[in-house]
């Protein structure tokens, strides 16, 4: 399967060009979904339909009865930045800057090397192309539209993600937590308005404020295990407008990130106090909402068994790596509540050249791994459905 792999690639390259070039918002990929459904009935695939308007179901029927196994990517693209780093309302495109037209591709590619295979599956394969994954809603949403209850029982799942700090032609497998789970949060300050010049008839919001964003910092210096890897971050602060009014409402948003449950449920304790305590000392009131967004990605260890096979054969043992896990996070991790689930980083990096990061305005992957990508994923198909 190697050799047909490699002579895909010229294709692959003009599918990740053509999907490049059409980068839409979570939620909004109505022309991904269409070209995804065009090339997947070109296949010959069998089109679930779970009632969502972006994102596609597919499934390949085996010649013989077996397990089912699932191959899951990602469709959405980014928010175009504006030349501020912001994402200003006048400038609200898309840009694939994280690489889920690779990932599209790789998956496409791999439905077309098990298609030609079909005689030989013991089982069937479902292709999962998930909308979403930028906001980390869409793998709740397949599910709460029936996604498993309209496909045969799924025995497992993969998945994979481009990694430019690994070199092409490199796959990682790491058993365990790979990347984080992570809370959003909101605070919202109360105080008492006044004018500025007047600042002891006011309860100044933004003092509190600025107190607030301090202290919660020690939820990682000094609550945490310096070798337990967490981030608690606040991203935004929105208070006030006139220059002489001393505002009495501000709110704060910001995210948790871990790799352990225990710890992660320890730092919402912590932020809880800091917050109420903090505003209390101040002599504001205050408001903290968690919400929930997804669970620590981890690789079990059976899967990770199978993936590891798969790995070989498809890139060969000596190009497995271990890599680090990183505090990014990947609503792929809700799929891996439900079913065994691995999930790949594969190497997108050119090697020799620093390669920019994930989201960043300079992201490229190198394009010639899509066919490794489709080989990997296709060998992982393969090897979960081994009869035994």
């Amino acid at each position: 399967m190697i050799e047909r792999a490699k002579a895909l690639q010229t294709q692959l390259e003009q599918i990740k060009n053509k999907l490049h070039g059409m980068p839409e918002l979570s939620f909004l990929e109505h022309k991904t979904t269409e070209f995804l459904k065009r090339e997947i009935s070109r296949m010959g695939l069998e089109i679930i339909d779970i009632g969502m308007e972006t994102g596609v179901v597919a499934l390949l029927r085996g010649a013989r009865p077996g397990k089912t196994v699932a191959l899951r990517t990602d469709i959405d693209a980014i928010e175009r930045p504006g030349e501020n780093g912001s994402a200003a309302p006048q400038d609200r495109g898309a840009i694939h800057g994280c690489g889920h037209d690779f990932h599209m591709t790789c998956l496409l590619g791999a439905a077309a090397l098990l298609t030609e295979r079909k005689h030989e599956l013991f089982g069937n394969v479902a292709f999962l192309f998930q909308p979403a994954e930028e906001i980390t809603r869409g793998a709740q949403a397949m599910i709460d539209h029936g996604l498993f209850e309209k496909l045969p029982p799924v025995d497992s799942l993969f998945g994979l993600h481009n990694r430019p700090e690994i070199q092409a032609g490199k796959v990682g497998v790491k058993p365990g937590a790979l990347m984080a789970g992570k809370s959003n949060f909101e605070i919202v300050l109360h105080g008492v308005a006044g004018h500025g010049g007047m600042p002891h008839k006011c309860v100044d919001v933004i003092v509190a404020a600025a107190a607030i964003i301090n202290a919660v910092q020690t939820v990682v210096s000094r609550n945490t295990d310096p070798l337990e890897p967490i981030v608690c971050a606040i991203c935004s602060i929105h208070a006030g407008t006139p220059k002489n009014l001393i505002t009495d409402t501000l709110t704060m948003t910001g995210s948790l990130r871990s790799l352990s449950t225990a710890t992660h449920q320890m730092a919402q304790r912590r932020l809880d106090e800091i917050v109420r305590q903090t505003a209390a000392a101040y002599g504001c009131t205050a408001e903290l909402t968690m919400i929930p967004e997804v669970p620590v990605l981890e690789n079990g260890e059976e899967m990770t068994a199978l993936a590891r096979r798969a790995a070989a054969k498809a890139l060969g043992e000596e190009n497995i790596v271990v890599p680090e896990p990183c505090l990014a996070s990947e609503d792929f991790a809700v799929f891996g509540q439900r079913v065994p689930a691995f999930f790949y980083w594969l190497g997108s990096g050119v090697p020799g050249k620093e390669n920019a990061p994930w989201h960043s305005g300079r992201f490229a992957t190198d394009d010639r791994a899509l066919h490794l990508g489709a080989l990997l994923l296709a060998e992982s198909a393969l090897v979960a459905l081994e009869k035994k």
